[in-house]
């Protein structure tokens, strides 16, 4: 599987198929046993991981936040950041509202006196890598279970979160993948189908995915 620079791939397929074990191997949350995984040629085994993070981020379903203040968390990946910065990151990512209602704003600690939904939770986690800023973008599909007020919010961070980037997605739903330049179909662990929508318009499984499942 190529990924052009700056071009947005959606990863498809039924649960089980190896979409987010894939993904998170660009991360090296798992590294491959056989085979590699590449950056601009470089196998990513030979990245530090301070500089492998300054290239790639990443917003999963599940927003690891940390028991530590609103500032710390979205500054994670700079943590030198400015107030000014970190505001700015949580604006474009729709949280800073949140974040103003809070009695000690970005000095609240999650946890203790900040007890963010799991819309806003994934907002603090956009914040996170519009600060990073780093060119590649994994993404598992962040509205797949959020309700639809918040979803509008995420939509729309993501929407400025991935401009100009190269971005992986795992996508779970068809109104996902509508724009994006690339798909891959993947089935028990392998690729099996790479084109654009148009060109996989007709396959079982993007289909399958486009039509609504009776009795749900």
């Amino acid at each position: 599987l190529t990924i052009p620079a700056g071009s947005v791939t959606a990863l498809v397929g039924s649960s089980g198929s190896g979409k987010s074990t894939l993904a998170t191997l660009v991360a090296r949350f798992a590294d491959p046993d056989r085979g590699s995984v590449r950056i601009g040629g470089i196998d990513v085994r030979d990245i530090a991981p301070d500089v492998l993070y300054r290239h790639v981020s990443f917003v999963l379903q599940d927003p690891q936040l940390l028991d530590i203040s609103v500032r710390d968390n979205i500054a994670l990946g700079v943590p030198g950041a400015s107030d000014e910065a970190v505001w700015e990151a949580a604006g474009a990512a729709r949280i800073d509202d949140y974040v103003r209602s809070l009695p000690r704003g970005l000095d609240a600690v999650i946890g203790e006196d900040a007890h963010p939904s799991g819309g806003q939770a994934q907002r603090i986690a956009i914040a996170r890598a519009l600060l990073v800023d780093a060119p590649i973008l994994v993404l598992d599909e962040a509205t797949a279970f959020t309700d639809p007020e918040a979803e509008a919010d995420i939509q729309a961070a993501l929407a400025r979160l991935v401009q100009g980037k190269t971005v992986l997605v795992i996508a779970h739903r068809a109104a996902s993948i509508a724009g994006v330049d690339q798909i891959a179909i993947l089935e028990a662990g392998r690729l099996i189908a790479l084109g654009t929508p148009n060109q996989l318009a007709d396959h079982p499984y993007m289909r399958r995915m486009s039509s609504p499942v009776k009795g749900h």
